[in-house]
């Protein structure tokens, strides 16, 4: 609580500061230039070349409304309350996941209507388009073996990882709840239907069997993809765009296609004072094109069923939303780990420190 307060008071002194406020660059915009400029946060990093490729200077060659582009917190729902809280209008659309949405919308809305036409959502994945949120990039938590190792062919599902004695070698493994608890829930033999609500137990009595072989604790996705690259490790769970980058760099790997998936999008920002051009931004980044050349950029699935038509046949087979591989994929449960986070993690945390 006190480190949420901290970060409470701090980001509204950012906001204040408008002498050095490089976190709010709204504030350095002319007024004449104001109308015609847009201000998106998002993930940052290595996606931002990408989203900037994609999405912002194609959106303001063809409208005129410039977008800035800052980079939020890997969860940015306390920055997005205080945004509004604040009224300091230093945001107008956000990148969001799906619990992200599910904490702006308890109690007080954070979010302003899409206002997406009827119709317009017809090449739309399901569940990927709500009247606050539009989810346009998703990704999956999979598997990657190197090839090199099993040269008459890799685990084949996560029983089999789990699988010691066919299937020897040095494993990694995220050293986080989300994805690592399902995956051993899945190996112990739970389907993927009756996943939720997890049971922590029985999972964490499935990653016992396999923990002398889990050779590296992996803790973010560049750590990820040089595991996978440098042949550290034999297999490894992942997120389905880092094992495409260790591909990319000429690792002889390959990816299984099951697990779970969730998807970043688009929110809008209540009381911003740019609505329809917020509006217009995330149609925008609705359109076939737009989400194609997205996917091919980051390995991130497109959500609209047409952009695969537009992305090389050898590349749109690597994507998430790629007919064969989704069906593979089960939906994350935002809204249990959303209550249950917590929990799960302290007790994931603990096993962890056992001997």
């Amino acid at each position: 609580m006190n480190k949420n307060l901290d970060s409470r008071r701090e980001f509204i002194k950012t906001v204040a500061a408008t002498g050095a406020a490089a976190a709010a660059p709204m504030l350095w915009i002319p007024r004449a230039c104001a109308a015609e400029a847009l201000t998106v946060a998002d993930n940052g990093g290595s996606l931002g070349p990408a989203m900037r490729k994609a999405f912002y200077d194609p959106f303001e060659k063809e409208t005129g409304i410039r977008v800035i582009n800052v980079a939020h917190e890997s969860d940015p729902t306390t920055q997005f309350k205080l945004v509004v809280d604040s009224g300091s209008g230093i945001w107008d659309v956000a990148m969001v996941t799906p619990d992200n949405v599910l904490r702006l919308t308890s109690g007080k809305n954070y979010l302003a209507p899409l206002d997406v036409a009827p119709g317009d959502d017809r090449n739309i994945l399901p569940g990927m388009l709500t009247p606050n949120w539009f989810g346009f990039s998703v990704y999956g938590v999979v598997m990657a073996y190197r090839t090199d190792r099993f040269p008459k062919g890799g685990p084949a599902s996560w029983r089999d990882f789990w699988d010691t004695g066919r299937f020897p070698g040095r494993r990694g493994m995220y050293r986080a709840p989300i994805g690592t608890l399902e995956m051993a829930l899945l190996a112990d033999g739970v389907s993927a239907q009756d996943m939720y609500p997890l049971d922590i137990d029985r999972a964490l009595r499935s990653l016992d069997k396999i923990r002398k072989s889990v050779a590296v604790w992996w803790s973010n996705g560049a750590q990820n993809t040089q595991l996978i690259q440098s042949g550290e490790v034999d297999l490894c769970d992942t997120w389905n765009s880092r094992a495409m980058a260790a591909i990319a760099a000429g690792a002889p790997a390959r990816i299984v296609w099951q697990g779970t998936y969730n998807a970043d999008g688009w929110s809008i920002v209540a009381g911003t004072k740019k609505l329809k051009q917020a509006q217009q931004f995330v149609r925008f980044c609705m359109r076939a094109d737009r989400l194609a050349e997205y996917g091919s950029l980051t390995g991130n699935g497109p959500t609209n069923t047409e952009s695969l038509k537009l992305i090389e046949k050898s590349r749109a087979e690597l994507l998430t939303t790629y007919p064969k591989n989704f069906e593979g994929l089960r939906r994350r449960d935002n809204a249990w780990w959303g209550k249950n986070y917590d929990k799960a993690n302290e007790r994931f945390q603990e096993w962890l420190l056992q001997a």
